[in-house]
């Protein structure tokens, strides 16, 4: 999942968005996880949206095929859930993917602290919101709000201190977990 996020997010990034809101959300109740990044990027034509979870589209140069999305999909759809890309050309983009965290084909969580911070420390100018609720317990980061506070994380030493802030908060979240979930 934490794969996952940095690929729709590094899309994200490409298509030049000053503002990604990363949020996950887990039902516990319904067995469900919903990821969503939101962007106010370049978004995409009708054309490009209609292609895109073909693995032989991309509108990167450097090489021929885009997987990403189309992975995204297939692992949605394996867990019995389900995935929507919504984009207007000039306005932005928004990726949805369900997760049926009852399912044994539902990913695991993975490293999101790991790679939150990457995509903090390494996108300084780009606002990046990330939000996790499990239930009505929810973690949010936001380094607009990081900076008002100023905190810069590309400072020496940064990463080890924000990657363990949000991973100590996420265990912190998890705990609040039904047992029979397949996340981890």
């Amino acid at each position: 999942m934490a794969m996952h996020m940095m690929d729709v997010a590094q899309n994200s990034i490409r298509a030049d968005a000053k503002n990604i809101y990363i949020n996950f959300f887990e039902d516990c109740d319904n067995n469900i996880l919903l990821f969503s990044v939101e962007d106010d990027g370049k978004g995409m034509s009708d054309e490009e949206l209609s292609r895109l979870e073909d693995p032989f589209f991309t509108t990167r140069t450097t090489r021929k095929v885009g997987l990403g999305i189309p992975f995204l999909k297939m692992t949605c759809e394996q867990s019995g859930g389900s995935f929507t890309v919504k984009s207007e050309d000039g306005v932005g983009t928004t990726v949805e993917a369900t997760f049926r965290t009852d399912n044994p084909d539902c990913l695991p969580v993975g490293d999101i602290a790991g790679y939150l911070t990457m995509l903090l420390v390494a996108n300084p100018d780009i606002r990046i919101r990330f939000s996790y609720k499990i239930n009505n317990e929810e973690f949010t980061l936001d380094n607009a709000e990081l900076r008002e506070q100023e905190i810069e994380l590309q400072q020496p030493g940064m990463a080890g201190v924000i990657k363990a802030f949000i991973k100590d908060n996420l265990e912190e979240l998890y705990s609040n977990r039904k047992v029979k979930s397949f996340l981890c």
